[in-house]
């Protein structure tokens, strides 16, 4: 009964959130990398963005929750926002918008992606 109680509690919880996230974005053609790191401890989490292909790192997102498989990102001195679910792959399958446009985005914890 405790072993069922635990396993329940784990899976409401759902999957741990943390790490480092690595994606490609298709701008019209061109391949802009980016990585969100993802840090969740109790019900607060704090993420940041870098870009390497820009040289950018360290943007802190203004606002980031994690609830039900469900990961939401804004980072609004730069007009983006992030939206997606972790699938049963371990990959979270989404969407970057920013200034209007719209961007499909598929992240792992992959070191690196190509």
């Amino acid at each position: 009964m405790i072993l069922a109680m635990v396993l329940t509690t784990m899976t409401m919880f759902g999957k741990n959130i943390s790490g480092k996230w690595n994606g490609i974005l298709d701008i019209n053609g061109t391949k802009l990398h980016i990585v969100f790191n993802i840090k969740k401890t109790l019900n607060v989490v704090t993420v940041t963005m870098d870009s390497p292909d820009q040289n950018a790192y360290g943007i802190k997102a203004s606002k980031a929750e994690y609830e039900n498989s469900t990961l939401r990102i804004e980072i609004s001195n730069a007009n983006i926002e992030y939206l997606g679910t972790l699938n049963e792959d371990d990959k979270l399958v989404g969407v970057v918008k920013q200034s209007g446009s719209i961007f499909p985005a598929i992240l792992t914890k992959e070191a690196e992606i190509k």
